[in-house]
């Protein structure tokens, strides 16, 4: 149950959003239910999934208020922000993060380390996506096993399915005042007979960025100007397609992304991060003749993806982290026609990972090896002992990880068919996992003994089942069941070492096991000629979770936090509203809100669980223009983990103010928007440097955009 009292003052925010109304704007960008969600096992329409579903289309993304995925999402009822700063914002699903939460790019793993480690950005450009998706349920078996809280999309649509004629592009520019920061993204295709060429980039930069200055109590943390908190970023891609609309398509794109971004931290620290990732993507479709042999295949697709993955840690000038990953992954699926009354898809997904890194306060110029080194294959004398409250816990103070090679196999099934009531969806995917582990990198005298490194195997299974029931012609009951395994990354069984970026000394746990979860998800949708409206109930009861649990020691070396991944039984437990209200031809409302309970079964709490919060907003549209007012209030986290601070809550105002200039054969969008207008000091949760880099003051942006 959602304590009101956790709330802040709502009603100074609602008091200003009335004075607002008559220079506010933007409609929201609401999932139409006749949307066709790419993501799910058959392209389905919204109405015709069984698990909640949020879709958001280009105008939406184009009015991110920051530059990360995490701004765009958080809001959204059942999305946070698990944010590093402004230059990192991972969404965080119905209280799930890491692994449990997939970012994909055209269904394709983004293949990035943002799921590793909280100051890692994931490299998947929001402005380059034409749709971005948020699905939970059967469908997420389609692209990896263990996404227990959901999968995120970026569709981009680089690779043409479809010809198209002439020329067609877009041109965007963001101007932001809390941190004089720019934003230019563009976009070019052309068309000509089968052939698509198409063309994109991006590249902004932002300062030192301003938190709020009001608060009813005083801040004990960082505020004003939040030092090393600037970033930047750059990519592009071009992309060569062929299509004929009926018999299939093929293409393939290369991409290359780029960021630099600060970590705020309190002790004037000047340490930045430096992701880049070159990709490669290639992409095919077949539709066979239905009177061919292969008639009962409605479309057979696969994609291959290579991606080259490097980031640097730096503390000034001096590279002290060096991260290295390369990934292949392919994907084949077959959908297939109706088989008696079921249709579906079938496939198979292979990925391999391979990740190095290097630790070193003298610098990184490369990935360390000591071949030459002999080595008896017994613990070395170089580790240090501290004594907790779970034990002795050996701590090493070299490179952190052995290089890994992680080799994913997966063979997935989901089928639907209707019947009298709805829609009955199955699904069912077999994951094999096999780890080996190279201590090389690593010196002798601080590698454990032989046996640790031996390869690890683990078969997690997934198995789902969902329902549809139409109990009118405007609402329908949905229901969705699934046991969903997931098996330890690399990171949470080898990383035994200080990460200067997030402050913290993490340890390696190589006991971690397969951990399971049996979840329940009922939610009902009504949609009505005045209304829509979306209510969702979910628990989880997990076996075995993993958790980054906060010790209550700090590590020898530096004096840092200690994080260590420990496993036990847990449940999450939650809900999400969502109401849209047409007042008249002109005006409507909305209201949204959500809150989750995650703790251990033995009743303790668990770390960064997202605080409830409620959403109210007032649109607006006539002839062009388009008119928002919100107010965003988020409780106050008082359930907190063991050694974690709780949080006060806080209320967010933001208006925004559209105007669409149709010219002749192109048109003009026009944009200025504003956000937390009261100017609010607030701190995130769900953040590991909620205390260090707290939510941004008030925002002015200015933005055009031009389609042709």
């Amino acid at each position: 149950m959602i304590d009101l009292t956790a709330f802040p003052s709502v009603s100074r925010s609602l008091s200003a959003a009335l004075l607002l109304l008559p220079v506010s704007v933007a409609m929201a960008q609401n999932t139409e239910l006749d949307t066709v969600v790419v993501s799910s096992a058959g392209q389905d329409s919204v109405y015709d999934i069984a698990q909640p579903v949020t879709v958001l289309d280009k105008n939406a993304i184009n009015a991110n208020p920051g530059a990360t995925l995490g701004t765009l999402l958080e809001g959204t009822p059942g999305i946070s922000n698990a944010s590093f700063g402004p230059g990192v914002g991972r969404p965080v699903l119905r209280g799930m993060s890491g692994s449990r939460v997939k970012i994909l790019q055209n269904g394709s793993d983004s293949a990035d380390l943002s799921a590793m480690s909280s100051d890692h950005s994931p490299m998947a450009e929001a402005t380059s996506a034409e749709q971005i998706e948020i699905i939970h349920g059967p469908a997420t078996l389609l692209y990896g096993g263990g996404a227990i809280g959901g999968v995120v999309n970026l569709i981009d649509r680089r690779i043409h399915e479809q010809p198209l004629a002439g020329l067609h592009g877009q041109v965007s520019s963001t101007l932001s005042s809390v941190d004089n920061g720019h934003n230019l993204n563009a976009l070019l295709d052309s068309g000509q007979g089968n052939w698509v060429l198409h063309l994109d980039g991006f590249q902004r930069s932002a300062g030192d960025y301003s938190s709020g200055s009001r608060n009813e109590n005083t801040a004990e943390f960082n505020r004003g100007r939040i030092a090393n908190s600037d970033s930047k970023g750059q990519g592009g891609a071009v992309a060569l397609s062929w299509a004929d609309g009926e018999e299939g398509f093929a293409g393939i794109t290369l991409s290359t992304l780029e960021y630099d971004y600060g970590v705020p931290n309190t002790d004037g620290e000047e340490y930045r991060v430096k992701p880049s990732q070159t990709r490669l993507d290639v992409k095919g479709g077949w539709r066979p003749d239905s009177d061919s042999l292969l008639g009962w295949v409605e479309e057979w697709r696969s994609e291959l993806s290579f991606n080259d993955y490097q980031h640097d840690e730096t503390d000034g000038a001096l590279v002290v982290g060096l991260f290295e990953q390369q990934t292949t992954e392919l994907q084949s699926r077959i959908r297939h026609r109706n088989v008696g009354r079921w249709s579906g898809s079938i496939g198979i997904q292979i990925q391999q990972q391979e990740l190095a890194l290097c630790h070193n306060h003298a610098g990184c110029s490369r990935i360390p090896a000591y071949p030459q080194l002999s080595w008896d294959g017994s613990m070395g004398p170089n580790f240090t002992t501290l004594n907790s409250s779970d034990g002795d816990l050996l701590f090493a103070h070299d490179t952190p990880m052995p290089i890994t090679t992680s080799l994913d196999t997966g063979l997935f099934m989901v089928e639907q068919r209707d019947w009298d009531k709805g829609t009955l969806e199955l699904g069912a995917r077999l994951d094999i996992r096999t780890i080996e582990a190279d201590p090389d990198p690593i010196r002798p005298a601080s590698r454990r003994a032989q046996d640790y490194y031996d390869d690890k195997i683990f078969r997690p299974l997934t198995l789902s089942a969902a329902g549809t029931w139409v109990v009118a012609e405007d609402q329908r009951l949905a229901l969705s069941l699934a046991r969903v395994q997931r098996a330890p990354d690399a990171a949470e069984l080898y990383w035994n070492g200080d990460h200067h970026a997030t402050f913290s000394f993490q340890l390696d746990n190589p006991d971690l096991t397969v951990e399971t979860a049996h979840t329940i998800d009922l939610n009902w949708l009504y949609s009505g000629l005045d209304n829509q409206l979306r209510i969702a109930l979910y628990h989880y009861r997990f076996s075995d979770y993993i958790y980054n649990d906060l010790k209550s020691i700090r590590d020898p070396f530096h004096g840092d936090p200690v994080y260590r991944h420990e496993q036990a039984d847990a449940r999450f437990s939650g809900g999400e509203f969502s109401w849209q209200h047409s007042l008249s031809q002109r005006w409507s409302v909305q209201v949204g809100a959500d809150a989750v309970r995650a703790k251990l079964t033995s009743g303790e709490d668990l770390p960064r669980t997202p605080p409830a919060s409620l959403l109210l907003a007032l649109n607006w549209q006539h002839q062009g223009w388009e008119a928002k007012v919100e107010t965003r209030a988020v409780a106050s986290q008082k359930r907190t983990a063991a050694n974690e601070s709780s949080s006060d809550g806080y209320p967010l105002l933001n208006a925004s103010l559209n105007y669409r200039q149709i010219l002749a054969h192109s048109e003009l969008l026009w944009r200025l928007a504003a956000s937390n207008l009261t100017d609010e000091y607030a701190l995130n949760h769900v953040s590991y440097l909620k205390q260090s880099a707290p939510i941004a003051g008030r925002n002015v942006q200015l933005g055009l955009n031009w389609s042709f």
